[in-house]
């Protein structure tokens, strides 16, 4: 089985707040944590945050917190901080500001994983603005779908082809944030590998897998999700919610 980890901390430079920002009085860390529990092929899911407001703010849910020290410095790091103590050799990744984020994906995740050492998602773009948007990250697959790139520019570049040709190829694919590893991955990942130079330009801690050798499968998604980086994707998130049925 596996533990869904969802890094959750409080502190955000382009949007503040943003995981105690409420749609339908609940927060969206609320939404996250909900969407995650109801994953069939999980133990647990365990909220891992610097934030007293976080925790606090997910009191009613059947969901362990673990209060981590403010100088860990992004998502990765966080639960592997937590993934030191627990027995399960599968862990998956859920960011606290993906509040959309499928049960069935992370269900799918964790099946992918008895046979690989790290997963992540991907969706089709639908739209140029957002290939060409550099906080919608972009990923270039091999023919067996593994990473071979991840950019928040716009890649594969189509010099020769235009934006719809590329769609019909199948080659503009949007990455979405939830991984899945191997307990010793993430241990790996977070506690022996160094940081490369084309993770800190690109800001993409993902990088350090493929640097180092690791592959990364990629699964496609059951739907899009709507990750909260700003406020428009807040008011996304807000018009998303008013059209269904959660």
């Amino acid at each position: 089985m596996a533990t869904v980890i969802i890094p959750a901390r409080r502190g955000s430079t382009r949007l503040k707040d943003k995981l105690l920002l409420k749609v339908k009085d609940k927060p969206i860390i609320y939404w996250t944590v909900s969407n995650c529990l109801k994953a069939k092929n999980i133990d647990k899911v365990i909220v891992a945050t610097d934030s007293i407001e976080i925790q606090n703010a997910l009191y009613d849910l059947p969901v362990e917190v673990v209060i981590t020290p403010m100088c860990i410095s992004c998502g990765s790091d966080r639960i592997a901080y937590v993934a030191q103590n627990i027995s399960d050799e599968i862990i998956i990744n859920v960011q606290g500001d993906e509040p959309t984020v499928s049960a069935n994906d992370i269900d799918n995740i964790a099946k992918t994983l008895e046979n690989e050492d790290c997963v992540s998602l991907y969706y089709p773009i639908e739209n140029e603005e957002d290939f060409k948007n550099p906080n919608v990250v972009k990923v270039v697959m091999d023919k067996n779908n593994y990473a071979l790139y991840f950019s928040r520019s716009h890649i594969p570049y189509p010099r020769d082809i235009s934006f719809e040709g590329l769609k019909k190829l199948s080659m503009a694919n949007k990455h979405i944030g939830v991984y899945g590893y191997k307990r010793n991955v993430l241990l790996d990942f977070a506690y022996n590998l160094e940081s490369p130079q084309i993770e800190q330009i690109e800001k993409l801690e993902q990088l350090r897998l493929l640097y180092s050798g690791y592959k990364i499968k990629m699964i496609r998604a059951t739907k899009d999700t709507i990750g909260i980086d700003t406020y428009e994707d807040y008011e996304r998130f807000k018009n998303y919610l008013e059209n269904s049925t959660q």
